[in-house]
C-alpha cells in the first residue's frame, strides 16, 4: 500500500480507528513495517504521501508511533456546544415536512448535552419514524417537539447500553464476531 501511494502520488493512505490495531499489544509485526513505512515516507521521494490515522483512544497508540515528527498534528473533535447544536438541528430540520414546523429546537438543544452531530441526526430520524408510527397506527398525534423528545431519550439510552457493551469487552451488534460452525 505505501509503495503504490509513493508511485500514485500525491497519495492519502487513511487508517481508520488505529487504536484498535494497537489496543490487544499483538501486533508487533505490522507496528514495526508502519513505524518504518512511517519513516520512509520522509524522503524526498515520498514527499506527497500523507497518512491520516483516526483514533478513538490516543492511549492504545504505542508511543513510538506517536512522537513528533511520524504523527502531527492531532485534531481532536470535541462534542458540539449548544450554539453548534442549535446549528446543527436547524439545518436538519429546514429538511422536515411541513408538519413539523413548529419544532421546538431550543429544548431539543437543552435537551441533547453530550450529543455527537450523528446522535443529533439519528434523533430527527426517529423522530420523524415516531410520528410516521403514531400516523399508521392510527394514534393520537402530540406536537411535533415531543417526537423528538422522544427520540432523544432513545438515542441516550442507546448510548448509554452502547458504553456499557464497551465497557465490559462487548463488540456492537453492528460488527459480529465470525461464528465458526464447528463449534
Amino acid at each position: 500500500m505505501f509503495e503504490e501511494a509513493k508511485h500514485n502520488a500525491p497519495a492519502i493512505i487513511f487508517v481508520d480507528d488505529s487504536d484498535a490495531i494497537f489496543e490487544s499489544g499483538e501486533e508487533l509485526g505490522l507496528y514495526r513495517y508502519l513505524l518504518t513505512m512511517l519513516d520512509g515516507l520522509e524522503s524526498e521521494s515520498a514527499g506527497q504521501v500523507c497518512v491520516m490515522m483516526t483514533a478513538l483512544d490516543v492511549g492504545h497508540l504505542p508511543p513510538a508511533l506517536i512522537r513528533s515528527g511520524r504523527i502531527a498534528p492531532w485534531l481532536q473533535m470535541r462534542l458540539p456546544e449548544p450554539a453548534a447544536r442549535t446549528a446543527i438541528l436547524e439545518q436538519l430540520a429546514a429538511g422536515l415536512d411541513e408538519v413539523f414546523a413548529d419544532l421546538d429546537v431550543e429544548r431539543l438543544v437543552e435537551a441533547t448535552e453530550g450529543f455527537t452531530g450523528a446522535d443529533l441526526k439519528r434523533l430527527i430520524d426517529d423522530g420523524k419514524n415516531l410520528y410516521a408510527h403514531d400516523i399508521v397506527c392510527r394514534m393520537p398525534l402530540c406536537a411535533a417537539t415531543e417526537y423528538f423528545l422522544r427520540a432523544v431519550a432513545t438515542v441516550r439510552d442507546n448510548k448509554t447500553r452502547y458504553a456499557e457493551a464497551e465497557a465490559h469487552g462487548l463488540r456492537p451488534l453492528l460488527s459480529p464476531e465470525p461464528v465458526n460452525p464447528a463449534d
